[in-house]
């Protein structure tokens, strides 16, 4: 399985943990498209902008985002 990213401030994030894949159906279509839900969001915005500025990998522990890479 491929670890998503999204990105902050022109950055490539890689999230190790701290979302949720969800399947969407198109009924049209035949297609799954994953979805990918982000657990508490404005933290890892925050985190990402704020303090740990060169840091390209987070994971979420025990309820907040940390920087593993």
């Amino acid at each position: 399985m491929a670890l998503p990213t999204v990105s902050i401030d022109n950055r490539d994030i890689i999230l190790l943990s701290g979302f949720e894949t969800v399947k969407t159906f198109a009924p049209e279509t035949s297609v799954k498209n994953p979805f990918v839900v982000i657990f508490d969001e404005r933290q890892l915005v925050r985190e990402v902008k704020n303090d740990n500025n060169d840091a390209v990998a987070y994971g979420y522990v025990a309820g907040r985002w940390v920087a593993v890479a």
